[in-house]
């Protein structure tokens, strides 16, 4: 699952993703509108989050340098490697699980949970919602909003579209559900190892991610698949130590310093409350 299947199919925009280390904002987007009808959710699971702005984010909150490592399409099978390895670093980091992994695989979404890790919405089965209808687009994030409420007890605050790929309906429709929208601004491209652990694949998905210490806030996109993506955990080690040499600060999407959940001095996740970068493409 994962990035997987649309990007197999992108043609010419594939090859050109293939060619830069550093992706740039995610396509299919459209221009604001506030014209766009929001169907009426069957039930308002995300109510207790705050009001989300209309827009994308792409960039880690924080003051000075701060990095966000974000992994989707879990939970799956190296999901408590990835966990292990984040909390023996001290760095924080996002989830946005999958509506049917998380189903499939509750106890895992239980432990992210329960260890301070900021959990968001992937939609419950990974279509692209530029091909849905609006109320098609309402059910994938209601549902896989229940069901994170039904296995922790909370909705997610914080939203991230399969593919990167959204338009007017999708951004009206998570605002309408309190839920920030955010995709990245570095692509390891580690689904395409396809679970292999080879060095050839560690090493390109550590180059790529490294490439994004030309920002000053990179959000980087990895991957916990449920087939496993066990390059992924082997690059994580040293992709954590490069950023930390250089003075990043790891932070969550609410800029939550992994010191501050692990003193309980963070609040609960706020979708607006920190400092970051918005930006809407047409």
């Amino acid at each position: 699952m994962g990035e997987r299947r649309r990007r197999r199919g992108r043609g010419p925009l594939a090859a050109l993703l293939a060619g830069a280390f550093t992706v740039g904002l995610p396509a299919v987007q459209a221009a604001p509108s506030a014209t766009v009808p929001v169907p009426r959710a069957a039930a308002s699971v995300a109510s207790s989050c705050p009001a989300a702005p209309y827009g994308v984010h792409h960039y880690a909150p924080g003051r000075g340098k701060t990095i966000a490592l974000t992994f989707d399409d879990g939970p799956g099978a190296n999901s408590r490697a990835v966990l292990a390895l984040l909390q023996a670093h001290r760095v924080a980091g996002t989830f946005f699980n999958i509506g049917v992994n998380q189903a499939v695989s509750p106890a895992t979404v239980v432990t992210e949970k329960t260890h301070g890790f900021l959990l968001g919405n992937h939609t419950w089965s990974h279509p692209d919602m530029v091909r849905l209808s609006a109320s098609a687009q309402a059910a994938e994030m209601d549902k896989a909003s229940a069901e994170q409420s039904r296995i922790v007890g909370g909705a997610p605050c914080f939203f991230r579209p399969p593919y990167g790929s959204y338009n007017n309906t999708t951004l009206a429709l998570a605002r309408a559900r309190h839920m920030s929208v955010w995709n990245w601004s570095v692509d390891t491209e580690d689904w395409k190892a396809r679970g292999s652990a080879s060095s050839v694949w560690v090493k390109r998905i550590i180059s790529r991610a490294e490439a994004g210490s030309s920002q000053a806030h990179p959000v980087i996109l990895m991957h916990n698949a449920r087939s496993g993506d066990a390059a992924t955990v082997a690059a994580l080690p040293t992709i954590i130590a490069f950023y930390r040499h250089r003075g990043y600060a790891f932070v969550d999407l609410t800029g939550r310093s992994r010191r501050a959940v692990t003193r309980g001095r963070a609040a609960e996740p706020s979708s607006t409350g920190f400092r970051t970068h918005v930006r809407n493409r047409g």
